[in-house]
């Protein structure tokens, strides 16, 4: 009996970290779709397991061997979140739909009978052992090869130390639980051919269920897993070797426009030039204001075309505006702008009741980590430094 509330418990506390991870999904680069979708599975299957043998449901049989196949969707999805991890990828690509061509492979030809008594499963319940043993090893040798040369053995840290070194930690812990759990099933399933039981790979749940009971406390414990890159900074400030001194400000922005362009860059413009000369100082006047007043770079897709529609004029004034009286690109003055606003924001107390995910949203940027990027390329500090100076 202790075991199955152990089930059901293990079920319920995977639900409860899957929605704190779901609450930050956007910002956070640890949590990707593929992770979600590994909780989510394994959270699911406790849950039925315990649910259903505790008598708290019908409907959902785990004791039915054939659906437990699809509970192997949550090794190529493991695959795929240490890839997109690495690569920094938070989109889904239809071309990941061919890892479960397996999956779908062994549910059809234990699912009809015309294939389960073909040539191809002569060995019977051992022939199934033998695929998922194949299919697990091929999963487990392209996750260890990804993670060792991409993180583990990489002697060039292009990250923080610190960060890279929290990223390393995570991997090796997760990765060590795909271990664990791979033996546990495989276990499972040679115990269950043995004693000439339906093959369903819960033999050996139990051990399975304290490896992922103390993965989700490890999430739920380290908020640079669960709640994103704004405590991921909080938690790396703690390791900085020296701290802000109370006197530190931030560096001004400086002014960026030339009000007398070189001549020699100008000729192939010379036309437009004697158009909107006499022009320049309203333009940059009037930039300013939309930038600075009217703050519009919190709209995310504002381009020059946009200022020119504002301004009621040709897009190609505002071009040229910045190809020769900025000492900067439009997308820099733009960065420099959304990150001005952004202090403002701060210094007038907008963090009191919303997150750096939420400002980062409202100055334009579409999500936290360009946001944190710039705000540390333009001030010298993060987000977090800065507050924590505003504070003291």
């Amino acid at each position: 009996m202790i075991e199955l509330f152990l089930f059901l418990f293990t079920g319920i506390i995977g639900f409860v970290t899957l929605v704190l991870m779901l609450r930050f999904y956007k910002s956070n680069p640890f949590c990707n779709f593929f992770l979600i979708l590994v909780i989510s599975i394994v959270s699911i299957r406790f849950f039925i397991h315990g649910s259903y043998n505790l008598g708290l449901q019908t409907i959902l049989k785990p004791d039915r061997g054939l659906y437990s196949i699809l509970f192997l969707i949550v090794v190529p999805s493991s695959y795929l979140y240490y890839k997109n991890l690495i690569f920094q990828i938070n989109t889904i690509n239809y071309k990941d739909l061919k890892h479960l061509i397996f999956i779908v492979f062994l549910f059809l030809i234990n699912s009809i009978d015309g294939l389960r008594n073909s040539f191809i499963f002569y060995f019977g319940s051992f022939t199934n052992f033998f695929l998922i043993l194949m299919f697990l090893v091929f999963y487990l040798t392209l996750i260890f090869k990804v993670l060792s040369k991409n993180i583990w053995f990489q002697k060039t840290i292009l990250l923080n130390k610190n960060h890279f070194k929290l990223i390393k930690n995570w991997t090796i812990y997760f990765f060590t639980i795909h271990v664990l759990s791979s033996f546990a099933v495989l276990a499972s399933l040679y115990i269950e051919i043995k004693s000439g039981h339906i093959l369903s790979g819960k033999s050996m749940a139990i051990f399975l269920l304290f490896f992922w009971l103390f993965l989700f406390f490890k999430i739920l414990i380290s908020p640079e897993i669960l709640y994103g890159l704004p405590i991921l900074n909080k938690t790396l400030l703690r390791f900085n070797d020296s701290l802000l001194e109370k006197n530190e400000i931030l560096k001004p922005i400086p002014n960026n426009w030339i009000l007398e362009a070189n001549g020699k860059k100008i000729d192939q413009d010379q036309k437009l030039k004697e158009k909107i000369t006499k022009n320049i100082t309203s333009y940059i006047q009037q930039v300013d204001k939309l930038s600075l007043e009217e703050h519009i770079f919190r709209n995310q897709k504002t381009s020059q075309n946009n200022i020119a529609e504002k301004l009621g004029v040709p897009t190609s004034h505002i071009v040229y505006l910045f190809k020769y009286h900025s000492k900067i690109s439009f997308s820099e003055y733009r960065m420099q702008s959304r990150i001005q606003d952004a202090i403002e924001l701060i210094n007038d107390g907008f963090l009191n009741n919303e997150t750096f995910e939420s400002l980062a949203f409202t100055t334009g940027f579409s999500s936290y980590n360009p946001f944190f990027i710039a705000f540390k390329k333009i001030t010298s500090f993060s987000p977090q430094d800065y507050l924590k100076v505003n504070k003291i």
